[in-house]
């Protein structure tokens, strides 16, 4: 009996002590070795992930502070790798905090940089170009060349996207990417670097390549591309994966483009191939619609099948995705709106009570302004309506000549096809259905993304989404006119009714198509009614 109780002591005084020792191993020192043992590792975007999160989370056990920035650092680029641009901004906040206090310009520059480039993925342009300028500002400080012309490189190309976002000229991003090709250059190659700088390199030749399909140069388009995927197989350098896939899927939609079929299957299979290793849904879900769309014109029916159906299961999980985490990212920016008002909030006071006499009457003035173009606005809508129950619309379809855009190859009676079964779907107002996408439209016609888009485009003068909502814009605006009983309708009733997923959404999209709100627009209909009785 004695051995036993003598025997249970020891076990538990060794493991106090084990778990007293374990706890000891979380130092700064052994936080340091993770951090670049995670880096060297050659793993994929949610391995790298789990492992960081890991050495944030025991960084943070100790109030690393170092630590914790740079493991929120590393975990903003491979939030943003894999798509999860909600989460690079929700992390930005705290990277912004910890770089701004260690005055550490590299990773606040970089902080903003990310921040930026995930705002512009999610269409937040006004916000992405002005961190894009705070990261370009920040960069200029850095006392280390390499990491300035490094950081300028990174920021440029940003730069470069979001101009692409907001369909800029091409020269104007042909600018920016110039700009990063010459920053990146400008490095010098030592063992820090050498992989940093040809990254860069063959990043800046895909987009080249990429802006030439664009314009319609292709033997530069295969000639950027080629040396993109050659500096990625480059055994002197060791490369991100990711960066050779996205190249093959380009080099893949380029020989779709020139109709060489044959050879996009080819490409498609290498970047295939190298993705099951990684996780991109991204890119997958491209490398899935090249590879159907090429077996289609290959007529090779199974393949096509069978990749229509990856493409479309996977694109329908990545928009669901999607359409769950574009609030937060809203949010954020306007609390971090609010917070600058706050800060800012005495001056203001101050130069109002100094300006009210003069701010009141010309608040006057241009509210008395302003409701004169509402209601010149209002009346505009009010003739179109009238206008066209007066005059029955016949759909015209373009002449296929005066269409300025037939790179994508569409031939003349196709156009002609998806035009008229556009103009059937309008008739049908099956538009107003809220889970309607590109995709499940093109379906629906019996036809492809894009075509679809660029019939579009070139034919309505708008892209998807501004079709879309012009089309339920116009449907509720001639419900309110023609049935009193609408006017009485909350607005998430109307926006329910015309296949918006908010009331906010809905006056949000009603104020850009009209120029009014919708109350306005309902009010200013009661009242002309009611005065139309009245003189009755």
């Amino acid at each position: 009996m004695m051995k036993k109780t003598l025997l249970l002591l020891l076990c538990i005084f060794f493991g106090c002590y084990s778990a007293q020792n374990s706890n000891r191993t979380i130092t700064k020192e052994s936080i340091d070795r993770e951090i670049v043992l995670g880096k060297k590792k050659a793993i994929d975007h949610n391995e790298a992930i789990t492992t960081f999160l890991e050495i944030n989370k025991n960084a943070e056990s100790i109030n690393y502070k170092k630590g914790i920035l740079e493991s929120t650092m590393v975990l903003m680029a491979k939030y943003f790798d894999v798509g999860n641009f909600k989460k690079v901004i929700e992390l930005s906040d705290k990277a912004e905090k910890l770089a701004a206090e260690a005055e550490d310009n590299i990773h606040l520059s970089n902080t903003y940089r990310l921040k930026a480039s995930a705002l512009t993925e999610l269409g937040f342009n006004e916000q992405s170009i002005i961190d894009f300028k705070k990261s370009l500002d920040i960069a200029g400080k850095i006392e280390s060349e390499n990491d300035k012309h490094y950081l300028n490189a990174l920021i440029y190309s940003g730069i470069g996207t979001y101009y692409a976002h907001i369909d800029a000229p091409i020269d104007t991003i042909f600018l920016y990417e110039k700009k990063s090709m010459e920053s990146t250059m400008k490095i010098q190659e030592n063992k820090d670097f050498i992989n940093k700088k040809y990254h860069n390199l063959a990043l800046s030749y895909m987009n080249l390549g990429m802006m030439s399909v664009h314009i319609n140069k292709t033997k530069d388009a295969e000639m950027y591309l080629s040396k993109s995927l050659e500096i990625c197989r480059n055994n002197k350098y060791s490369m991100n994966k990711n960066l050779e896939i996205t190249i093959l899927n380009e080099f893949a939609w380029f020989y779709y483009d020139q109709k060489m079929y044959k050879e996009a299957t080819v490409y498609a299979a290498q970047a295939e191939a190298l993705e099951k290793g990684m996780s991109t849904p991204y890119i997958r879900r491209d490398i899935y619609e090249v590879y159907f769309k090429s077996f289609v014109e290959l007529g090779d029916k199974k393949d096509s099948q069978k990749y229509m159906n990856l493409y479309t299961k996977l694109n329908d999980s990545l928009v669901n995705t999607e359409k769950k985490t574009i609030n937060t990212p809203v949010k954020q920016i306007v609390n971090e709106q609010g917070k600058i008002h706050n800060e800012d909030i005495k001056k203001i006071i101050f130069i109002v009570c100094a300006m009210i006499i003069a701010l009141l009457l010309a608040g006057w003035f241009f509210w008395k302004r302003n409701q004169n173009l509402l209601h010149k606005k209002y009346k505009a809508i009010i003739d179109t309506i009238e206008s066209t129950n007066k005059t029955p619309q016949i759909a015209k379809i373009i002449p296929i000549e005066s269409t300025p855009d037939k790179n994508i190859g569409i031939t003349d009676d196709t156009v002609n096809a998806i035009l008229l079964k556009l103009n059937k779907f309008e008739k049908s107002q099956k538009f107003i259905r809220k889970d309607l996408t590109l995709t499940s439209i093109a379906n629906e016609l019996n036809t492809n993304t894009r075509y679809l888009s660029e019939i579009i485009k070139q034919h309505k003068g708008k892209n998807f989404n501004n079709y879309l909502n012009s089309l339920r814009i116009e449907y509720i605006t001639n419900k309110l006119y023609e049935n009193a009983v609408y006017r009485e309708y909350k607005i998430s009733y109307l926006a329910e009714e015309s296949g918006f997923s908010s009331r906010v959404v809905f006056a949000k999209i009603f104020k850009q198509e009209t120029g009014v709100t919708p109350s306005y627009f309902i009010e200013s209909l009661k009242k002309d009614f009611a005065e139309q009785q009245v003189a009755l």
